[in-house]
């Protein structure tokens, strides 16, 4: 098998990678062969072709590149034609047997040779060939499926050379730069642009003119590229989007997805099944009770773990316990002793005040009550005085009525005196005569 599939091995690699290179390097010589002997007439944009060497590496790797998509373009052409072309015989009366499928397989290679390495013809061979030898059509879905994604796969490979072009031509580009600064700055020098400024600016800008031309050609090479890659890419998921939708109509509803009830194989395969199936369900219940037993017994070791684990948990909680309250009583004792303490102190001083208090109001009230007395002393020598007013009043209306004014006068004087004898020794009140007195003693 290994000596059958090394030499389109070989042959894959030379297709994929010798073929570009030759085509694109027989391309790049036709190219500068018609710019030397004049047959593409001069132009001014060939400066950006010719100018330089880098120049040529990016034209050869533009066509090493458009000969990968030009080849890639014709393998997609005759992928196109074999749609058409490639099928298989049409189904007699319902759907064929699994034996049919050798007949059909030799249907397929009867067809011309140019079709045999399309996608649609080897799609529909090796599933052709997976439903002769798994004799069931049961699972080939998923065997397409698995086709139709090796074949993506394989054209996702096909387009590496023009990626790898894609990359190195952009980095040709800025090598070209590098190359072309270079030049510039070393054929610059002090003396020549003092000397001969004219020639320096022309080095100058010749070097100049190597970086920039040389990166904007890479540049445009490479987007061509990639916008041909794109449009190609386009098709071809087209291509096997149609290849897909055309095996699944020929494969998958043409055979019989199970054999007939005689058939010795599928008798075979249904006691095989059944016995598979008593068997699965013994181990199921041998299983279950196994993990009956297994799941008893780890509860029974868990309950005792509990139990075990509750009662040094309920110690070490009680003695936790204890420990802090007692420590907690102790700290409630002394703390109460201590509040005792400064309410004692605080009691003390209250009572200490309030006997002070107590004497502060029963010196005030000694005053009081000598205050009280003397208010009395001073009432009664106010009610004498009113007494003594109203007999001088009748006095003196008496004398005024008599006309006997010298005694009058006397008496009063005498009166007065008196009354102020006693007005000094029991209180500080004066009696004085209002005028309307003195108009009648008049």
């Amino acid at each position: 098998m290994q000596q059958t599939d090394a030499p389109k091995i070989s042959q894959s690699i030379a297709a994929k990678l010798g073929w570009p290179i030759l085509i694109g390097t027989a391309l790049t010589v036709l190219f500068y062969g018609a710019i030397h002997f004049g047959i593409i007439p001069h132009h001014p944009l060939l400066r950006y072709v010719t100018a330089h060497p880098v120049e040529y590496a990016e034209v050869a790797m533009f066509m090493v590149g458009v000969a990968a998509l030009l080849l890639k373009g014709g393998q997609l052409i005759g992928e196109f034609r074999s749609l058409s072309q490639v099928d298989l015989p049409p189904q007699e009366n319902g759907r064929d047997k699994i034996e049919k499928a050798p007949l059909l397989l030799n249907a397929l290679h009867e067809l011309p040779e140019c079709f045999h390495p399309t996608l649609l013809f080897q799609r529909l061979t090796k599933g052709l060939q997976h439903v002769h030898a798994s004799q069931t059509a049961s699972n080939l879905q998923d065997e397409l499926k698995y086709l139709a994604d090796i074949d993506q796969e394989k054209c996702e490979h096909d387009y590496s050379m023009v990626r790898i072009v894609i990359w190195a031509t952009p980095m040709l580009g800025f090598l070209g730069t590098v190359i072309g600064i270079t030049l510039a700055l070393g054929n610059l020098s002090p003396e020549a642009l003092v000397n001969e400024p004219k020639v320096a600016m022309e080095s100058l800008l010749q070097g100049l003119s190597v970086a920039f031309d040389t990166t904007a050609l890479a540049l445009t090479l490479s987007i061509g590229l990639m916008f041909a890659q794109f449009v190609l890419g386009r098709v071809e998921s087209e291509l096997l989007s149609n290849v897909d939708a055309i095996a699944a109509d020929e494969l998958t509803a043409r055979f019989e997805t199970e054999g007939s009830a005689t058939d010795p194989s599928v008798l075979a395969v249904k006691k095989m099944a059944e016995r598979t199936i008593q068997t699965t369900q013994d181990l199921v219940v041998r299983q279950t009770e196994l993990w009956r037993d297994t799941v008893s017994s780890a509860h029974q070791h868990w309950q005792r773990l509990i139990s075990a684990s509750s009662e040094q948990m309920e110690t070490a909680l009680h003695n936790a316990m204890t420990e802090s309250l007692k420590t907690h009583a102790d700290a409630f004792a002394a703390a109460q002793q201590h509040t005792i303490q400064r309410s004692a102190e605080q009691l003390n001083g209250v009572i200490d005040a309030l006997y002070q208090v107590s004497s502060s109001i029963h010196a005030q009230h000694e005053q009081l009550t000598e205050q009280g007395t003397i208010l009395l002393k001073v009432v009664e020598a106010t009610g004498e005085v009113a007494n003594l007013e109203h007999s001088l009043n009748r006095n003196l209306e008496t004398l005024a009525g008599k006309q006997h004014f010298e005694e009058t006068v006397q008496s009063l004087a005498a009166t007065i005196h008196l009354l102020n004898s006693r007005m000094s020794s029991g209180g500080h009140a004066t009696v004085q005569l209002d005028r309307k007195d003195k108009g009648q003693a008049a």
